[in-house]
């Protein structure tokens, strides 16, 4: 297996959603169950520090948005086209 940037952040992604996996399952396991939850250490944390969880929460927010729309340039940019060219998976027809 080769090492590079796109290995390193499939793995991380993977990771990342095998943890919120476990969470789910635990949420469920403690709801079934009558234990805590994980909401309510969150619902403690927040009431506790609302300026902390609205920053952890724009913060979050931003590295999610920087994740989905991508940069205008570089690597992941889409392929630069004319301004006449038509747009679309249709635009041929």
């Amino acid at each position: 297996m080769t090492w590079n940037r796109s290995t390193v952040f499939s793995l991380l992604v993977t990771g990342f959603v095998g943890a919120i996996f476990l969470l789910m399952i635990f949420e469920t396991w403690a709801l079934f169950t009558g234990n805590k939850p994980i909401t309510e250490y969150f619902r403690g944390f927040v009431h506790d520090f609302p300026g902390w969880a609205f920053a952890i929460a724009i913060v979050v927010g931003i590295v999610l948005g920087h994740f989905l729309w991508g940069s205008g340039r570089g690597l992941l940019a889409p392929a630069p086209r004319r301004l006449g060219e038509p747009r679309g998976p249709h635009a041929a027809n």
